[in-house]
C-alpha cells in the first residue's frame, strides 16, 4: 500500500471516529429523592415511583441525544450538592427562587402535588391560629427535613410558638409520630402521606386507631426538575438539555402527570 493510499485511509478513518464520536448522546445525571413515597424512593435497593417512571419516558424521547442516569439521594444532601454545582439536575423541586437561589431554571411542570394537614381527629387547629392568649401546649407538626411547605399563617404560628417543628428524615418516620401520638400533626403531599399511612398502619393491624384526616388544604404546589445555577461541564451546553427536556414534557404531558 503506498504511502498516499494509506494516509487517505487514515484520514477517512479519523473523520468517521470524529463523527461518531460527535453524535454519541451525551451522559446527564439526574439527583432524585430517595425517600419520597410514591413519587421517588428506593424500595430493596431499587429507585422506583411516579416521578421515576415518568422520567424513564422522557430519557426514551431524549435517548438519541442524552443518556440519562439518575442517582438517589436523601435530599438536604441532594440540595447540598446542587448549591456547591457538584450535581446538574434534580427532582422534584418545588419552584423557589428565593429561597434556594442556587437552583437556576426549573422544567416545565411534571405534576401537581397538593399539600396537606393530617391530624388526629381530635386535634384543634384553630387554638394554633388563635390571638388568645395561651392556655394549652404548642401544637406538635411534623414536617420532612428539608421541605418548604409552611405558608405565612404556619410560620407565625411557629414564631409565636403555638406550634413547635418535629422535623423527621421522611415521611415514613413522620407517620409513624403521628399514628403514636408523638406528633400532633403532619405536614406534607396529600397522595404520599395517604400510601405511607395505609403501608405502616397494615404493619400494626388495630394497634392504633385510624383517626388521621385533613385538617387543611396548604397549598397546591407544582413539581418540577431544578437545575444548578453554578454547575459547568466540558462540552455540555446546560440550556440546550434543559430546552430538550421542556420539549419532552410537552409532547408526553403538557400539563403534568395526572394523579
Amino acid at each position: 500500500m503506498s504511502l498516499v493510499r494509506a494516509l487517505s485511509y487514515l484520514f477517512c478513518y479519523f473523520i468517521l471516529s470524529t463523527k461518531c464520536f460527535a453524535n454519541s448522546p451525551v451522559e446527564v445525571r439526574i439527583l432524585a429523592d430517595d425517600d419520597y413515597p410514591p413519587y421517588s424512593y428506593v424500595e430493596n435497593g431499587v429507585l422506583k415511583g411516579i416521578y421515576i417512571d415518568y422520567l424513564k419516558k422522557l430519557s426514551r424521547k431524549l435517548k438519541d441525544d442524552y443518556t440519562i442516569s439518575v442517582m438517589p439521594v436523601p435530599w438536604k444532601r441532594a440540595l447540598k450538592l446542587i448549591e456547591r454545582g457538584e450535581e446538574f439536575a434534580l427532582l422534584p423541586p418545588y419552584i423557589h427562587y428565593q429561597r434556594r437561589p442556587f437552583i437556576a431554571h426549573y422544567s416545565n411542570s411534571i405534576g401537581i402535588e397538593k399539600v396537606v394537614v393530617f391530624c388526629h381527629k381530635d386535634v384543634s387547629l384553630e387554638y394554633a391560629f388563635s390571638l388568645g392568649p395561651k392556655a394549652r401546649p404548642a401544637l406538635k407538626l411534623g414536617i420532612n427535613a428539608g421541605y418548604l411547605l409552611l405558608n405565612e399563617k404556619y410560620k407565625s404560628a411557629v414564631s409565636k410558638r403555638r406550634i413547635i417543628l418535629a422535623t423527621n428524615k421522611s415521611t415514613a418516620s413522620n407517620v409513624e409520630k403521628l399514628i403514636k401520638r408523638r406528633i400532633d400533626c403532619y405536614i406534607n403531599d396529600e397522595t404520599s402521606t395517604l400510601i405511607t399511612l395505609s403501608e405502616v398502619l397494615s404493619h400494626y393491624h388495630t394497634q392504633f386507631k385510624r383517626d388521621f384526616v385533613v385538617k387543611e388544604v396548604i397549598s397546591s404546589q407544582s413539581a418540577h426538575i431544578g437545575y444548578a445555577r453554578d454547575f459547568q461541564k466540558q462540552g455540555f451546553s446546560n440550556q440546550a438539555f434543559i430546552d430538550a427536556m421542556n420539549d419532552a414534557i410537552n409532547t408526553i404531558s403538557p400539563n403534568g402527570i395526572n394523579f
